[in-house]
C-alpha cells in the first residue's frame, strides 16, 4: 500500500513512540492527523503540518470524528507508565483499543497498525521467543492489558475484515525515551539505580528509529497484513546496557541486589499496595530483570526484509548527544 496520498491517523501522537512516528511521517511529506487528549501538547506537530484533533479512547463520538477521512490508523496510544489499578491499564489499553477498532470499522480505514509489546507474551523467563511462541496472561497489569488488546485486534479484524498488522517492540530506548533512557539515566546520576542479580539477566532493546522503520514498513507492505512482528535489535545484559549510561554520567559501580531480596521487596510493596487498594505486581515480574529470554525479530526480517539500521553503539551515541542537548550530561 502506497502511503503517500493517504490520510494517516496516529494515536498517542504526544507520546514518545506515537510522536516519533508522526514526526517521521511529516518529514517524509505524508498527510498526518495527530490524535491527542490535549491538543496543546501537540503544538509542535501542528507547527510541522499535522492536523491535530482532540480525542479520548473512552469517547466513541470523538474517535469517530478522528478516524473520519483517514485510510491508515497507527494506534500507539496506551497506558504504559505506573498506574494504581488494573483498570487504569485495561481501560485505555483493552477497552480503548476496542473503541478504536469500532471507529475504524465505521470509517474507510484500509489499514490498522497496532503497537503492542513483547509483554503480550507474558513475562517469559528463558529461551528464544518468536512470534509463534505462546502468549497469555501473566498476572501483571500492563502485560495482561497488552495481551487483551492483541486478542481484541485479532478477533475484531478477522470478524470484520479490517486489514491489520501488530507490531511488538522490546524495550524502546533513545532520545526522549522516558523509561529506558531518561528515567534510568537520571537515577544513575543520583546514584539511585539498582540492578538485580548482578545485572546478568537478558535485556532486549530496540532503538526508536528502528522501531519507527518497522512500523511504517508494516503499514505499507501488504505482506504484513494479518500478521504480528516482534521488533528487537538484540539482547545484552542489564549491566552491559546500563553501563553505557554510567559512562555518559561519569559514574561507576552501579549497585546490585540479590534476586531473593528483590522478590522480598516486591512482596512487601504488594502488601502495602493492597492496603491502599492499588494494583500489585506479580512476583514473577522479577523474571523480566533476571530471566534469559531473547526476543527474536527473525520473522519480520524473513517475511518483510526488515533490517536494523542503527546498532547499539550508534544508538547510544545518539542518545548521549540528546542528553547533552538537554543539559543532562555534566549536570551532576
Amino acid at each position: 500500500m502506497e502511503l503517500h496520498g493517504q490520510r494517516i491517523l496516529v494515536t498517542g501522537a504526544t507520546g514518545f513512540i506515537g510522536g516519533a512516528v508522526a514526526r517521521r511521517l511529516l518529514s517524509e511529506g505524508h498527510s498526518v492527523r495527530a490524535m491527542a487528549r490535549t491538543p496543546e501538547r501537540a503544538a509542535d506537530l501542528a507547527a510541522l503540518g499535522a492536523d491535530v484533533v482532540m480525542a479520548d479512547l473512552g469517547d466513541e463520538d470523538l474517535l469517530d470524528r478522528a478516524v473520519q477521512g483517514c485510510s491508515v490508523v497507527i494506534h500507539c496510544a496506551a497506558q504504559v507508565g505506573p498506574a494504581d489499578t488494573r483498570m487504569a491499564f485495561e481501560g485505555p489499553n483493552v477497552a480503548g483499543t476496542e473503541n478504536m477498532l469500532v471507529a475504524c470499522g465505521k470509517g474507510a480505514v484500509k489499514r490498522f497498525v497496532f503497537l503492542s509489546s513483547v509483554a503480550a507474551f507474558g513475562l517469559p523467563a528463558a529461551g528464544v521467543i518468536t512470534d509463534d511462541s505462546a502468549r497469555g496472561l501473566a498476572g501483571e497489569a500492563y502485560s495482561d492489558s497488552k495481551f487483551g488488546a492483541e486478542e481484541a485486534v485479532w478477533s475484531f479484524c478477522r470478524a470484520r475484515g479490517l486489514p491489520f498488522t501488530i507490531v511488538r517492540p522490546s524495550c524502546v530506548y533513545g532520545p526522549k525515551s522516558p523509561y529506558w533512557s531518561l528515567i534510568p539515566f537520571k537515577q544513575i546520576l543520583k546514584g539511585k539505580f539498582l540492578l538485580v542479580a548482578g545485572g546478568r539477566g537478558s535485556f532486549n532493546y530496540v532503538y526508536i528509529d528502528n522501531l519507527v522503520d518497522a512500523i511504517l514498513l508494516a503499514a505499507a507492505d501488504d505482506r504484513a497484513l494479518g500478521d504480528a512482528f516482534i521488533v528487537s535489535d538484540g539482547a545484552t545484559t542489564w549491566r552491559e546496557f546500563f553501563s553505557a549510561y554510567e559512562k555518559m554520567a561519569g559514574k561507576k559501580g552501579t549497585r546490585s541486589i540479590p534476586l531473593p531480596a528483590a522478590k522480598a521487596g516486591l512482596a512487601v510493596r504488594n502488601l502495602i499496595y493492597r492496603f491502599k487498594h492499588k494494583s500489585p505486581i506479580a512476583l514473577r515480574a522479577v523474571s523480566f530483570v533476571s530471566g534469559s529470554a531473547v526476543f527474536s525479530q527473525a520473522h519480520i526480517e524473513q517475511k518483510l526484509g526488515f533490517r536494523t539500521q542503527v546498532n547499539l553503539e550508534e544508538g547510544m551515541r545518539r542518545t548521549e548527544a540528546w542528553f547533552r542537548e538537554t543539559g543532562l550530561v555534566g549536570a551532576a
